[in-house]
């Protein structure tokens, strides 16, 4: 009994603790009891508060008890496309046109209509300044990680089509009790968030950040990206008798073949070969260079700065052949050169005659040698021969010049 009296003392203090930080801590319910009052004063003008509140989670399933085919069926749009809902009341959408339009809200008659994208317009206000104004305020990470990112969508025909859009596994269900202008108007007004559940891993290395509290899960792609992958190196496959397998002992070695470290292969834990490459060592540690496709394999070099990464040879022309210059005008270095190299009085082909030319000249005008008979050019090819002209027509005699005067007495005339 001695130690029943402090345990009980324990627990009052810490349930009374307890109960001092949540009313301290801003909830979810308490953040929208204030900010909707809040909004319906800024934005309509209008004394709107929250009587009731109810939080709870359903399945994707069982989201249709929610369905009301008089409410306004709204569709929001989430973050990373997730898809929620919210389900307004037809007194609450009569109350908020009545004071848009008119300045006041007056008793429902109640008749019911259809609801349209125009109600849908004047209801999305009140939805997307909840989603800004409460998420910020929040203090639970929980409450504030499924209010973050959602925002008015677009108007819904009907349940059915509703049903459809919301394809999550699981769904957070916000039941809010609306009053409006002091019991003029009461209905409800019913949110759907998906639920996403919290598979992300931490990273090993921070598991706090650097306030010291615990590091916020990440997002489900980065979860992804962290699994453990197994990839095993194997070296070569060898063959050995059973009897010699059931001799093996520890620390007994095995002959490998040659060639075994540069075609190391990489297979993962199916069995599937996904890569090869050579195994060495760098700074003391094993490590394994990936064997990689030369890059023009897969993609086209047609340029001349992509040589670097082709890794061709240098190729160096032979001597005394001809290069090409530029390949349109069809001219090569080099022809020159070789033009040079022909001695005068080589026989060309029968194309010139062979000249015997002195390989000097002197300077008073001395004997350069017999100049060879012209007749001779006939041996290396036809000569063009001019046309007879005797058959041209008789001119006529030029007239007499006499009676022009004479240029001395003329005049200058500056």
């Amino acid at each position: 009994m001695g130690l029943e009296q402090p345990l009980s003392i324990l627990q009052r203090k810490a349930s009374a603790g307890k109960q001092v930080h949540q009313a301290r801590v801003m909830t979810l319910a308490k953040a929208m009891r204030l900010q909707a009052a809040r909004i319906a004063d800024d934005l309509f003008d209008l004394p709107l508060a929250i009587i009731g509140i109810v939080i709870e989670e359903t399945t994707g399933e069982a989201c249709a008890k929610y369905f009301d085919e008089d409410a306004l069926l709204v569709l929001l749009d989430g973050p990373e496309r997730r898809v929620g809902a919210a389900l307004v009341a037809p007194d609450i959408v009569g109350g908020l046109i009545q004071q848009q339009t008119m300045g006041r809200v007056t008793a429902p008659l109640g008749d019911t209509r259809g609801m349209t994208s125009t109600d849908a317009a004047m209801v999305a206000p009140l939805l997307d300044a909840l989603f800004e104004r409460v998420t910020p305020v929040l203090e639970i990470e929980e409450e504030k990680r499924m209010m973050t990112g959602y925002k008015f969508g677009s108007h819904v025909e009907g349940p059915r089509v509703l049903g459809m859009a919301l394809d999550a596994q699981n769904y957070h269900v916000v039941r809010l009790t609306i009053d409006m202008a002091g019991g003029a108007r009461q209905g409800d007004m019913t949110i759907l968030l998906s639920h996403v559940p919290e598979i992300a891993l931490l990273d090993p290395d921070a598991s706090e950040n650097e306030t010291g509290q615990p590091a916020v899960p990440q997002t489900l792609s980065d979860s992804v990206m962290r699994l453990p992958a197994e990839l095993n190196m194997v070296l070569c496959h060898v063959t050995l008798p059973l009897a010699s397998i059931e001799g093996l002992s520890v620390g007994q070695t095995l002959p490998l073949p040659q060639n075994t470290f540069p075609e190391t292969q990489i297979v993962a834990a199916t069995g599937r070969i996904i890569g090869t490459g050579t195994l060495g060592q760098v700074d003391g540690v094993r490590a394994l260079r990936l064997a990689r496709d030369p890059i023009h394999a897969t993609q086209s070099r047609r340029r001349l700065s992509d040589r670097d990464d082709l890794d061709l040879p240098e190729i160096e022309a032979l001597p005394g052949a001809p290069r090409r210059n530029n390949a349109a005008s069809g001219s090569f270095a080099g022809q020159s050169d070789a033009m040079e190299t022909l001695e005068l009085g080589e026989d060309m082909g029968g194309m010139l005659p062979a000249l015997d030319l002195p390989t000097t000249f002197d300077d008073a005008g001395g004997d350069i040698g017999e100049i060879p008979d012209l007749a001779d050019l006939s041996g290396g090819g036809a000569i063009a021969t001019l046309p007879d002209i005797g058959g041209l027509p008789e001119l006529d005699d030029l007239p007499d010049l006499a009676d022009l005067p004479d240029l001395a007495a003329l005049s200058k005339t500056g």
